[in-house]
């Protein structure tokens, strides 16, 4: 007769990652971790300018690599705009970058998505 406690090495290593997956997305969502994540690119700053240009998707945001600065996911509409060599500013306190072109300056409130979801976290 076949023990029914006895279970798979397979089964006991998937239990063990949905376990550690769970507490993962648990953490991911907490008040705490959407807070970190946004004071800490409130608090970033950094002037650079547009080194590279990755366009892998044609209507979703797109990478673009900085000289001395970090690599960015913008929207299809402002990365159009850029070109290799503008300059790029983000000030400590801000959410907004902004991209110096040579049709002018454009701000992009980059770090929208989570103010919203920290301010949500506040209520």
């Amino acid at each position: 007769m076949k023990n029914v406690y006895f279970q798979s090495p397979r089964v006991i290593i998937l239990s063990i990652f949905a376990v550690i997956f769970g507490i993962l997305i648990w953490f991911v969502s907490t008040d705490y971790y959407i807070k970190k994540e946004y004071l800490i690119f409130r608090q970033t700053a950094f002037k650079a300018t547009v080194q590279d240009k990755l366009d892998k998707n044609p209507t979703k945001a797109n990478t673009i690599y900085l000289h001395n600065g970090p690599e960015l996911r913008i929207q299809r509409t402002l990365f159009d705009q850029l070109t290799i060599g503008d300059s790029v500013l983000k000030k400590t306190d801000s959410d907004s970058i902004y991209f110096k072109t040579a049709n002018g300056i454009i701000i992009d409130d980059y770090n929208r998505f989570q103010r919203e979801k920290y301010q949500h976290t506040l209520k």
